[in-house]
């Protein structure tokens, strides 16, 4: 599959509670040890700690919570996870926000940056550090919304590659943040009351084409 790189974004998810700390401060890796006082976790903190010492295959001085991750992919299984409760507490999807950065901004001499095959936490999982490893990566399963593993390509790896991410030493600036994208208009009105308060202009968008939210 031929990959368009100017035209690939790259997406964080957060709650819209930690949206003016990470507006006013940029995107710190978890070992940065820069946290928002009234930071609201949306993980599972058993897959964070354990982050904390799988190395970065490409920069093996480096562990991969020392990097602020990205998804390739939107309407993730964790997001699923996320709305559902299953092995995370249960948030209402609307909550959830995506910030959205541009692959040729972040892939760039300005940072240290690779991206994976799938789930960084995963053994098998490869990483790169050359953007010609793009085609690499499982494009179908990072696109498609049958992220089951039961599913109908008989792929039970698909899981771990839809969670394919990309990966950015320490810190990415808020400039870089190109776009957010919400659920509905009452929390776009949220974000922008945001926006407003930091004098900052980031366009916002409602879910387009209903690809963003289950």
């Amino acid at each position: 599959m031929s990959i368009e790189r100017n035209k690939t974004w790259l997406f964080r998810i957060i709650p819209i509670q930690n949206l003016e700390f990470n507006l006013l401060n940029g995107l710190y890796c978890k070992k940065a040890g820069i946290v928002d006082p009234s930071y609201v976790s949306i993980g599972s903190q058993e897959i964070i700690s354990r982050r904390d010492t799988i190395d970065v295959k490409c920069y093996p001085d480096t562990k991969v919570n020392d990097y602020v991750p990205f998804y390739f992919s939107v309407r993730t299984p964790m997001l699923y996870n996320i709305y559902t409760g299953m092995g995370v507490p249960a948030k209402p999807q609307e909550e959830i926000i995506y910030l959205c950065c541009k692959l040729t901004d972040l892939a760039s001499e300005t940072f240290q940056w690779c991206y994976t095959d799938g789930n960084a936490a995963n053994a098998i999982t490869r990483f790169y550090n050359d953007l010609k490893d793009l085609e690499q990566l499982d494009w179908h399963s990072i696109t498609t919304t049958d992220f089951r593993t039961n599913n109908v390509d008989g792929d039970e790896d698909r899981l771990r590659k839809k969670h394919s991410e990309f990966l950015v030493l320490n810190h990415v600036p808020t400039k870089y943040i190109k776009a957010i994208i919400v659920k509905n208009s009452k929390i776009a009105s949220q974000v922008n009351a945001i926006l407003a308060k930091l004098a900052l202009k980031i366009p916002v968008h409602t879910n387009p084409n209903q690809e963003f939210y289950f």
